[in-house]
């Protein structure tokens, strides 16, 4: 049984005449008539009588016409859904992004499409290490992540370098010579202030000759300095400048701590708007970044 059997027959059932559902239907009459016999051989019972040029339905037919009539009910309801649902999901677009400097930014840039473009916008923070496996899973439609994709079947904008510095108090010998060696600052006590890249968070733990250990707040962050246990290395979007001079800022440029960070979407992806989102996201957060 085929749905569009039932909804041939419910036109005839309704119209009392083939020629009629037929033309209604925009087919063949001969069509119409094929596929009612098909359904009652199927059925093995006689759905019509005919009485003249007209047809009507026996006992049988009218009880597939209860069931008929509600079954193609609920397939229109279900069509409609699931049409809805799409041209809501063609005006909707999910950006997955990283923890990072971009969360200082983003949700203005965000504001400002929702506001200046008909699509809604869904933002969803995901673990860098996990990012462009949501993007192949197409979970999410754009990644804002530290980490490039380089298959063919993907786009990949780069929007700025994130930088990284170290904090320690202001007398350190090893803060007051131009560039200090990476492996001279790893020979030292060092805190993590977090977010930070995975890898270069693995590297810190792998190669540091003390124990990392993990912060996430700026006043432990001052903690940290004030009583000189360490030093800080964080994001150079953090502001843990110190007002009385006690500790320095000394950027690390001049070492691999910097990650390149990059907007990615597929190539494939279809969806309106979605060059004007990516125009106005790559314009607003290289803007951002160059004059911050």
């Amino acid at each position: 049984m085929e749905i569009k059997q039932l909804k041939y027959f419910v036109e005839v059932a309704k119209r009392e005449h083939i020629s009629e559902a037929a033309l209604e239907l925009n087919i063949a009459q001969s069509a119409v008539s094929k596929h009612i016999r098909q359904l009652e051989k199927e059925l093995n019972t006689t759905l019509f009588y005919r009485r003249g040029r007209n047809v009507f339905l026996t006992s049988e037919g009218k009880r597939l016409l209860n069931d008929a009539e509600r079954i193609l009910e609920q397939v229109h309801f279900t069509v409609s859904q699931f049409q809805s649902y799409a041209d809501t999901e063609r005006h909707t677009i999910r950006i997955g992004y990283s923890n990072g400097s971009v969360t200082q930014i983003l949700p203005t840039i965000l504001a400002l499409i929702e506001n200046t473009l008909e699509v809604t916008i869904i933002p969803n923070m995901i673990e860098d290490a996990l990012i462009l496996r949501a993007l192949h899973e197409q979970s999410i439609d754009i990644a804002l992540t530290t980490h490039s994709d380089s298959q063919s079947e993907y786009r990949n904008i780069a929007l700025y370098e994130e930088a990284y510095a170290i904090y320690g108090h202001k007398d350190t010998p090893l803060l007051n010579i131009p560039n200090p060696p990476l492996k001279d600052l790893l020979k030292q006590t060092l805190y993590i202030y977090e977010p930070l890249p995975y890898d270069l968070k693995t590297y810190l733990h792998q190669h540091a000759i003390h124990p990392v250990y993990t912060i996430n707040n700026p006043q432990f962050a001052r903690f940290i300095l004030q009583n000189q246990k360490g030093f800080v290395l964080a994001p150079t979007y953090l502001n843990l400048y110190s007002r009385n001079e006690q500790w320095k800022q000394v950027l690390l440029s001049h070492t691999d701590f910097k990650k390149s960070v990059y907007l990615i979407y597929r190539n494939e992806l279809q969806k309106p708007l979605l060059e004007d989102v990516i125009h106005i996201l790559t314009k607003h957060i290289q803007q951002h970044t160059t004059y911050h």
